[in-house]
């Protein structure tokens, strides 16, 4: 009987790689060389890389944490795909059971999303896989003045130490100097299980309270400078693998009443600036470090009267369609015709409010 030939280890990963995930996930059943395979980091990485390199083959996704009296519950996932330069939403199941637990999204990397739990730990989760890591939150004692403390986080992935981090900042005015702050920054390292103290920044504190993964980066939004005797709004940016920080100009607007907002789409950082009562302008960075190449990809009014701020998703790739959290809402915007469409509406009865995330659906495992 003649054998039926085989395709080399490097095509068979060429042809898997542009596959849907929930494929990939079927094809682990294939046999044990198709698991190893398909459980291998390298892979992982590989399929990551050649997703967020060719948008039209990769499924954005991004999950949804209603709150009610400061209770959260994972209630769907939603994936989202561009085709033909237009944003198409497809309505997911709960991923795990396990996200019923009180929750709040910290942030997502990979195809995987940090996230606090009501029992003081933290948890990263794929909700593709349904594999979690779950570990204890950072709690630090500390002397807090009359100005309060100000807590943030932030996620995402050591690409030189091949490591995922969970960073978590302290922020508070200092007692016997008004108008500068002590930040303390702590990291929490997935591969060695472990938090770790790093040097805080000077001066100002980051008025996030979730930080935006893009490039290796972290970025919090709302810097206060108070070095000069003025406020500046500014980005302030932690690599994950140096631990150094840096700032980022934000656009200049003149004028008091203006908040902004950050976001990741296709692994560009993007800026909201809200302002006025309804208004907000959509900033993308096309050059990352490159403060010149901030662009407007469009303005948006909101349609509603009181003051909501606009916090961006996903934007399509020509920009005539953006994804942004719009109050308690996820709303698609169409700037050829200025029209609103909703997604989902999340609030009914005690709802406050609602966090989203977007991520690349991967196989990264939640375990380093």
């Amino acid at each position: 009987m003649e054998e039926i030939p085989t395709l080399p280890q490097d095509i068979i990963i060429e042809i898997l790689i542009r596959l849907p995930l929930k494929t990939l996930l079927k094809f682990r059943s294939v046999s044990k060389s198709w698991l190893s395979l398909l459980s291998d980091t390298q892979f992982h990485k590989t399929h990551i890389n050649f997703s967020m390199n060719n948008p039209k083959f990769a499924d954005y996704t991004f999950a949804a944490v209603p709150t009610v009296s400061g209770l959260g519950k994972i209630c769907h996932v939603y994936t989202i795909s561009s085709v033909n330069s237009s944003v198409i939403v497809s309505k997911h199941g709960c991923p795990s059971k396990t996200l019923s637990l009180s929750a709040w999204i910290l942030g997502s990397c990979n195809g995987l999303i940090c996230l606090t739990t009501d029992s003081f730990n933290l948890m990263v989760l794929n909700p593709c896989t349904g594999k979690f890591n779950v570990f204890p939150d950072l709690n630090i004692e500390y002397e807090v003045g009359d100005g309060g403390v100000h807590i943030g986080y932030g996620f995402g992935y050591d690409a030189y130490a091949e490591d995922y981090k969970v960073v978590k900042m302290f922020s508070f005015p200092r007692i016997e100097d008004e108008g500068r702050h002590v930040n303390m920054v702590s990291v929490y390292s997935l591969k060695g299980s472990s938090w770790s103290s790093i040097q805080g920044f000077d001066s100002g504190h980051v008025n996030g309270n979730v930080g935006v993964f893009a490039n290796g980066v972290l970025h919090w939004e709302g810097c206060y400078d108070y070095v000069s005797g003025a406020v500046s709004l500014e980005i302030v940016t932690l690599d994950l693998a140096t631990e150094r920080y840096g700032r980022i100009a934000l656009p200049r607007y003149e004028g008091g009443g203006i908040c902004w907002t950050l976001g990741e789409s296709r692994g560009r950082l993007v800026a909201c600036c809200n302002y006025e009562s309804n208004k907000a302008d959509m900033w993308v960075m096309k050059d990352y470090g490159v403060e010149k190449t901030w662009t407007k990809l469009v303005t948006i009014s909101s349609p509603d009267d009181g003051r909501v701020n606009i916090s961006p998703l996903f934007v399509a790739e020509n920009g005539d369609e953006v994804l942004v959290k719009l109050g308690t809402e996820v709303t698609l915007y169409n700037s050829r015709n200025a029209s609103f469409k909703r997604i989902v509406d999340y609030v009914s009865g005690d709802f406050l409010q609602v966090q989203v995330a977007n991520y690349l659906e991967s196989l990264a495992s939640p375990h380093v």
